[in-house]
């Protein structure tokens, strides 16, 4: 499968993608262009540097397809850490601009995580 316009691409995913499936569209999301994903009610919404990927799910089952790279930090909230760049007074920047902001609890929480996961990657 070649890359397309539209963010997906085959062969860099090497086996690592999520599947999404709707009425409309069918794409696998290589989980390196994750930035992060959230659960509003019953959808998943798949956010990348391009776009965000809308299907019906429960993140319970997503996570099963997810590496050792994304954290959920919240009940409706998985983070890919590798795509943070900073955290600043509850807000996560993305690459590509992208913020998401997320309660202070969850956040202290996820920072020690995410300094963690820093280390180990040196």
């Amino acid at each position: 499968m070649k890359p397309n316009s539209n963010g997906n691409s085959g062969p860099g995913c090497h086996g690592n993608y999520i599947p999404v499936v709707t009425r409309k569209e069918t794409a696998k999301v290589c989980l390196s262009e994750i930035l992060y994903i959230e659960t509003e009610l019953r959808t998943v919404i798949i956010y990348t540097e391009i776009r965000a990927y809308r299907f019906y799910g429960k993140l319970d089952e997503v996570i099963k397809s997810l590496n050792g790279n994304f954290y959920r930090c919240h009940k409706s909230c998985i983070l890919n850490m590798e795509k943070i760049i900073r955290m600043e007074d509850g807000i996560f920047h993305f690459e590509g601009g992208e913020t998401l902001r997320i309660g202070q609890n969850n956040y202290q929480r996820t920072r020690r995580h995410y300094i963690r996961f820093l280390m180990e990657k040196r």
